[in-house]
């Protein structure tokens, strides 16, 4: 049986788990563990985004409930945080038992200096063999000959299934699920793609083997992912991690391409051993009021969001070619109804802080992320978005 299991996720959970809002009072209740006080218990706080179980084991796992990665480089990890990386080449995503999958990460475009996701494989680790999608191309395929099995609408490759889905005004959007650990959502773009990851029937508590959405440094793994552990106070409370923090872990994922299952990569190999360096082109540095007033007819959307308006901005002028806008990139309306999306009684602040920086100087930072704006009538921000707070080291 299990003990006390926090369960997190990008935008609310509360509906779906039937958990009241925390108090006092439910918080003393549901202080004891299953093996002293077996009977269930849940409540939820953080807006309804972290819930706290206590269940049969088979629910003791605390993994968000929607984990995506969406136009690169802005990733969520299993963690429930938020963070920017910029690394090229094919990188581990998210490994479970059986079951992988890799990207690749490119330049978003010849001027860029932004990368992007333009292929994944989704793989079978017993078999060895895997499902490919690459930018540009409907279809999915594999990096041999064989065909695989079904029809237009729906090919299965052992038990990798992929199914397709209303493309939208997207190229292709295809559902794959990974046995019963893993489903995989790939929306593909004429220059990128989106690749969302959800948690299966089939996951249970310690399959997090690694991968950038494990959130943790290659490692660290068993440290943050093994079974029984208190993850939410491992993780700590930040939303965000620094573009340097999350460098040092994220680039651990690199594969080399002896060891990548990406067709073009069998085709031709990468330099592995080229050294990758931290790139300076943060969000931060490319949003202005310039940059917001020219992009803005794009990403009004996501202006309930300060922080995804600002990565909406930096990717679009990212993706164009040239100075001025040519056209909206593709993705963006598709998820701005989650991002935007009020439960019944939820209208306060999300926001938080993102961890703190590397000391320099003997001084480190930290800056306040306002996720979702308040609606009038409703709790404000106790900080506006992008204040900076420091301290000594």
């Amino acid at each position: 049986m299990c003990s006390n299991v926090f369960v997190t996720g990008r935008r609310s959970i509360q509906q779906d788990l039937g958990c009241p809002t925390a108090d006092a009072n439910l918080r003393a209740q549901c202080k004891d563990v299953w093996e002293t006080t077996p009977k269930p218990c849940c409540w939820c706080d953080e807006g309804g985004r972290r819930c706290l179980l206590r269940a049969p084991r088979k629910e003791a796992y605390r993994v968000p409930l929607n984990i995506e990665v969406i136009d690169e480089p802005h990733f969520r990890d299993w963690l429930g945080r938020s963070w920017d990386y910029q690394g090229v080449d094919d990188h581990v995503l998210a490994e479970v038992p059986g079951f992988r999958i890799d990207v690749k990460l490119s330049q978003c475009s010849e001027r860029s200096r932004a990368t992007c996701i333009t292929e994944t494989a989704l793989i079978d680790t017993t078999s060895g063999k895997s499902v490919q999608f690459k930018a540009g191309s409907p279809f999915p395929f594999t990096c041999s000959d064989a065909k695989l099995d079904g029809s237009e609408d729906k090919v299965v490759l052992g038990p990798v299934v992929v199914t397709k889905e209303d493309k939208g005004k997207s190229l292709a959007k295809w559902t794959a699920k990974l046995g019963t650990k893993l489903v995989a959502e790939v929306l593909v773009e004429e220059k990128v793609l989106d690749v969302l990851v959800k948690i299966g029937k089939g996951f249970d508590e310690g399959d997090v083997k690694g991968g950038l959405l494990s959130g943790v440094h290659r490692e660290e793994v068993a440290k943050y992912w093994g079974k029984n552990l208190d993850r939410m106070k491992l993780a700590g409370s930040a939303i965000r991690v620094g573009a340097r923090n999350a460098f040092r872990s994220a680039v651990t994922w690199r594969l080399p391409p002896e060891e990548s299952y990406i067709c073009s990569t069998k085709t031709k190999p990468y330099d592995f051993a080229k050294v990758m360096e931290p790139t300076h082109s943060r969000v931060s540095n490319i949003v202005n009021k310039e940059t917001r007033l020219k992009y803005h007819a794009c990403c009004q959307s996501l202006t309930c969001s300060p922080e995804g308006y600002d990565e909406c901005i930096f990717d679009h002028y990212e993706l164009n070619s040239f100075e001025e806008p040519k056209s909206c990139i593709g993705g963006y309306t598709t998820i701005a109804a989650d991002i935007c999306q009020r439960p019944n009684g939820e209208g306060g602040c999300v926001g938080g802080w993102t961890t703190w920086s590397i000391c320099e100087n003997n001084k480190q930072s930290r800056r306040y992320v306002v996720d979702k704006i308040a609606i009038p009538g409703f709790g404000v921000c106790p900080f506006p978005h992008d204040y900076i707070e420091v301290r000594s080291c």
